[in-house]
């Protein structure tokens, strides 16, 4: 079979001749206006980033949200949850697919949660790395689809193909809308906070004219966190289709995820068989036994894009952010510590590093703190031997790549 697919994601649309300073699109300081150059020869205009943004979502100007999301669209949506940046929700779209819709205020004057809302221009390093990172799953169904016929993977012409996965989160739509807050998810704001207590404010409080960027993900499941696993065997099995994906991920755009807390992990059950990775224009297939991997969350992440012929870093200066370092309480904010140290606080630059040191996090969850059905079999004791191992050993690694392609004993 051959496979001539050549996607070369979101950003390459309309910028395969762009020159853009997207180094400055970081979270860098409201004082700096971010512009892109626009290549010289099609036009001599800069490029704001809230046109950028506009571009991304297809759109010139934003949607009112009332119009873009009626009360009609979102008779079956729930909260699900929430976090600083704002309010998440579980919605099943009038195609029949559940989704994840994560609606952020931005751009405004009103503090939200306590803390100043994101400009256009910090903002846009999550939404391009999240739809890069999607567009990577775009040859995975051929390629399953190939194997499941039976036929041997050496049989596979990848062709142009170097790098592919599906545990980074699918971006279905990215929104750029405007108005009050729909009365609607208002409704289920309150029964949220009524059933569960919220921590948020009330969006109410948001202005008649705030503009709100809103992500379209695929529901992918539960967090680490609150996953039951039948026994370690799937914790080792999703530990793997992590550190694959990060691979396939540093591999294609120097990604580093940064966060990656097992709130940003997510399982889904499922019947396939294997994971499919494609890394360095190779394929591996990785068992899922029963659980699929999803990652989530880039809002700190950093990847180098390709744009003109050059890599462009697109990065948050977490350097910024001192409360980020000087929390304590649990490994996470160990781990931030500990990135800081291998970066040398410079967090426009590609150290991979800070992957494998999140990856041994993830381990060391997946021993101490996860839930499990079965903890006395030998299966379970087996595999979190292979766990402890792993933790033991990890952080002899340089980045995730070398870890699944020397590491001969996961």
């Amino acid at each position: 079979m051959h496979l001539s697919l050549q996607y070369t994601g979101f950003l390459h649309e309309d910028c395969d001749d762009t020159v853009v300073e997207l180094s400055k699109l970081s979270i860098s300081g409201p004082e700096l206006e971010v512009t892109i150059v626009e290549n010289v020869h099609e036009s001599e205009r800069l490029t704001t980033a809230r046109e950028f943004v506009l571009r991304r979502c297809n759109q010139t100007e934003p949607i009112l949200f009332d119009e873009c999301y009626p009360d009609t669209v979102l008779k079956n949506c729930h909260k699900i949850g929430e976090g600083v940046y704002g309010e998440v929700y579980l919605w099943k779209a009038r195609d029949g697919r559940a989704r994840v819709m994560k609606v952020v205020p931005i751009a405004g004057s009103t503090k939200v949660n306590g803390e100043h809302q994101k400009d256009f221009h910090e903002v846009i390093s999550e939404i391009v790395i999240a739809m890069e990172l999607s567009a990577l799953r775009a040859p995975i169904a051929d390629i399953e689809n190939h194997l499941d016929e039976g036929k041997d993977i050496a049989s596979l012409d990848l062709h142009s193909i170097e790098n592919a996965t599906d545990c980074f989160n699918e971006v279905l739509a990215v929104r750029c809308v405007y108005g009050s807050y729909p009365s609607r998810l208002l409704d289920l704001w309150d029964l949220f906070d009524e059933c569960k207590g919220s921590e948020n404010d009330n969006p109410a409080v948001l202005p008649a004219d705030q503009q709100f960027l809103v992500l379209e993900l695929a529901n992918a499941g539960q967090d680490l966190e609150s996953y039951q696993f039948t026994n370690a065997e799937q914790a080792h099995a999703l530990f793997m289709q992590v550190a694959f994906a990060l691979a396939v991920g540093e591999e294609a755009f120097q990604f580093e995820h940064r966060d990656l807390h097992w709130g940003n992990v997510l399982i889904a059950p499922t019947e396939q068989k294997y994971a499919t990775f494609v890394l360095r224009g190779r394929s591996y297939r990785v068992p899922r036994r029963g659980v699929a991997a999803t990652i989530i969350d880039y809002s700190l992440s950093r990847a180098a894009l390709p744009v003109a012929g050059d890599r462009v870093a697109l990065y948050n200066d977490l350097g910024r952010d001192e409360e980020l370092f000087a929390a304590v309480g649990d490994k996470q904010f160990d781990v931030y510590r500990s990135m800081r140290e291998h970066t040398g606080n410079d967090w426009k630059v590609f150290e991979p590093y800070t992957n494998i040191l999140w990856l041994e996090y993830v381990a060391d969850k997946m021993i101490t703190a996860l839930r499990y059905k079965r903890v006395n079999t030998k299966v379970h004791k087996h595999y979190i031997a292979k766990l402890k191992g792993i933790k033991d050993r990890i952080l002899t690694h340089r980045s995730a790549v070398q870890f699944v392609l020397t590491d001969d004993e996961f």
